[in-house]
C-alpha cells in the first residue's frame, strides 16, 4: 500500500498549516481568560462581555490589526457546561455587528445591522451535542466548537461618541444557563508575550502537542476528513495526544523542517492573498468562512485573527506603491480619491496604519486611522480627496488629512463596512499610493 507524499516533512507541513489557526485561537483564548490578565482591557472570565471603552492605545497587542472605527465588545464563550443566552438591546439604528467565531476561525453567525437589524434580540448559543430546548423567544445558534469568540464592534465616530457607544455596549449581555464555575481558565499561560509571537515561538513538538490538546476538545469541521486522514500518519488524531517518542531522530528532524517551512510560508502569505489592483490586494473568496482553504485560513490567522465575511467588511491591504515598490515609512506618500470614486461603503470606511507586524505605532497626534467620519478636507475645485501618508507632519493646512507613519515597512489596511456591490464584485478598487 502506498500514499502520495507521505514523508514526515510533507505531512508536517500540511499538519502545521491545518492546525495553526486552532493553536492561535487556543492561545488567544487562554490568555484572554487567564486570571493573571483579569485587569487588562478586553480580558476576563468566560461568558461575559469585556468592553473596550475607548480606542486601543499604541501599546495594545491583544489583536493583530485592531480597528479604530468601532469600540470592541469581546467575549469568550465556554459552552462545555451548557448553553449561553445572548441579549442585544435596541441600538437605535447604530451600526454594530457581533460575529461568532468557532475555534477554527470560521464565523458561523453574525448578528448585526446588516443581518438581523438593530432591534432587541435574544439568542441561545449551544455547543456541539446539546439537545436542550430554549425558552420562548430565543433563536438557537449551534456552535461547531465548545469555545466561541465574539468580537463585537459598535460604530464609534471619534472620542466624542464614546458615551453614546458605551450605552450600546452595556446592552450586550450574556447569561450562562445554568450559572457555573469554569475549569477551562489557564493560570499558567504566558500573558507577557502576545499570542502571535508565542505561537510562532513554539518548538515543533510543543506546537503539535498543543494542537493535539485543542483538537481533542474542538471537533474538526465535517469537510476535514481528507486532511485528518493525512495527518493521522503523524499520530495527530482527534482525542489522542501527540507522541514524539514514536519517531526516530531523523524523522523528528524532517517533521521540524516541514513545520518550519509551513510557518515561514504562512507568515509571508498575507500580501499574496486576494486580487491585486493598484498595489492593493483585496481578498473576498472564503474570507471569514474558509471551507478547505487551509493555507488561507492560516495566513489570515497570522495576519489578522478575527476576520469577517466580506458581506460585513472588506479589508484591502496595501502591498506596493504605484511604482510596484514595498511601502516604507521612510518615504512620503499621497493617496488620492477622485470625487466620483470614493470608497463605496454602506456603513463607513477607513484607512489604518500599522507596522509590518500589524500593530499600531505611537505618533505625535495619536492618530492611527482616517476615514469618512473624520473632518477630511476635500479639494474645493474638483471634490477629490488627498490623504498624506508620512512620518513628517505635512503642516497645519494638511494635517486634517495626515495619516502618520512609522519608519520602516508599513502594513496599511483599508476597511469598508457593509461594502457595496461594486466592492464585492471587484469593480471598485482603492487608488494607487504615489510617492510625494
Amino acid at each position: 500500500m502506498s500514499m502520495l507524499s507521505a514523508d514526515p516533512r510533507s505531512l508536517a507541513r500540511e499538519a502545521y498549516t491545518y492546525l495553526y489557526p486552532l493553536v492561535m485561537m487556543d492561545v488567544t483564548r487562554r490568555q484572554a481568560t487567564s486570571p493573571l490578565a483579569a485587569d487588562r482591557p478586553g480580558h476576563g472570565m468566560p461568558n461575559e462581555f469585556h468592553h473596550l471603552r475607548e480606542f486601543p492605545p499604541a501599546e495594545f497587542r491583544a489583536v493583530v490589526r485592531p480597528n479604530f472605527d468601532t469600540l470592541y465588545s469581546t467575549a469568550w464563550l465556554d459552552l462545555t457546561g451548557g448553553p449561553v443566552e445572548l441579549h442585544v438591546n435596541d441600538t437605535a439604528d447604530r451600526y454594530f455587528m457581533l460575529p461568532l467565531m468557532d475555534m477554527w476561525t470560521d464565523v458561523f453567525a453574525t448578528i448585526g445591522q446588516r443581518t438581523t437589524g438593530t432591534g432587541d434580540q435574544d439568542y441561545l448559543i449551544v455547543g456541539p451535542g446539546h439537545d436542550g430546548t430554549p425558552r420562548d423567544g430565543l433563536t438557537v445558534l449551534r456552535a461547531p466548537t465548545p469555545y466561541v469568540w465574539i468580537i463585537g464592534r459598535t460604530q464609534t465616530n471619534g472620542p466624542a461618541d464614546y458615551e453614546a457607544v458605551r450605552k450600546v455596549q452595556d446592552g450586550y449581555t450574556l447569561t450562562a444557563v445554568p450559572p457555573r464555575r469554569y475549569d477551562s481558565v489557564d493560570s499558567d499561560i504566558d500573558i507577557t508575550t502576545d499570542a502571535l509571537a508565542l505561537v510562532n515561538g513554539l518548538s515543533t513538538v510543543d506546537f503539535f502537542s498543543r494542537a493535539a490538546e485543542a483538537l481533542a476538545v474542538n471537533p474538526p469541521h465535517i469537510g476535514d476528513f481528507s486532511v485528518l486522514a493525512r495527518i493521522a500518519n503523524l499520530g495527530i488524531v482527534p482525542g489522542r495526544g501527540f507522541d514524539p517518542g514514536r519517531f526516530t531522530e531523523a524523522d523528528l528532524a524532517e517533521i521540524d523542517a516541514g513545520a518550519r517551512e509551513a510557518r515561514t510560508e504562512i507568515l509571508g502569505s498575507l500580501a499574496s492573498f486576494g486580487v491585486a489592483a493598484n498595489g492593493w490586494r483585496t481578498s473576498l473568496d472564503t474570507m471569514g468562512v474558509y471551507g478547505n482553504s487551509y493555507f488561507k485560513r492560516a495566513g489570515v490567522a497570522a495576519g489578522g485573527l478575527g476576520a469577517n465575511p466580506p458581506e460585513d467588511a472588506v479589508y484591502p491591504v496595501l502591498a506596493a506603491d504605484a511604482d510596484g515598490e514595498p511601502v516604507n515609512g521612510d518615504n512620503d506618500y499621497l493617496l488620492r480619491f477622485d470625487a466620483d470614486a470614493m470608497p463605496p461603503a454602506g456603513a463607513f470606511w477607513s484607512i489604518t496604519m500599522y507596522d509590518a507586524e500589524g500593530f499600531q505605532v505611537a505618533n505625535e497626534i495619536n492618530r492611527f486611522a482616517l476615514g469618512d467620519r473624520d473632518d477630511l478636507v476635500h479639494d474645493q475645485q474638483d471634490g477629490s480627496l488627498t490623504l498624506y501618508i508620512s512620518r513628517h507632519n505635512p503642516g497645519p493646512d494638511r494635517e486634517a488629512n495626515w495619516l502618520p507613519a512609522p519608519s520602516g515597512p508599513l502594513g496599511i489596511t483599508m476597511r469598508l463596512y457593509a461594502p457595496k456591490p461594486e466592492v464585492l464584485d471587484g469593480t471598485w478598487n482603492p487608488p494607487p499610493l504615489t510617492k510625494a
